[in-house]
């Protein structure tokens, strides 16, 4: 098991769900990412290039994007 996953399934409940139904999504949606272990959190790479992270901090669940300048559906 790597330190991504094991981040995963040492956090409490509700938490843990909620990061393996993200993990779950992004590997769907975006199969050609990668999981990774970079900066202590669970960080997706995709062609070798930081894509998004996840973390679990106090009450709630992090989803982060990298550049998120390049996004360019749903800005609202």
């Amino acid at each position: 098991m790597n330190p991504a996953e094991e981040y995963i399934l040492q956090k409490p409940e509700p938490y843990q769900a909620m990061l393996m139904h993200l993990r779950s999504v992004i590997e769907r949606r975006v199969p050609l990412v990668g999981l990774k272990y970079r900066y202590r959190i669970p960080f997706y790479c995709l062609d070798g290039r930081p894509f998004c992270y996840f973390s679990q901090t106090k009450d709630y669940v992090d989803v982060g994007f990298w550049n998120t300048a390049h996004l360019t559906v749903h800005l609202e």
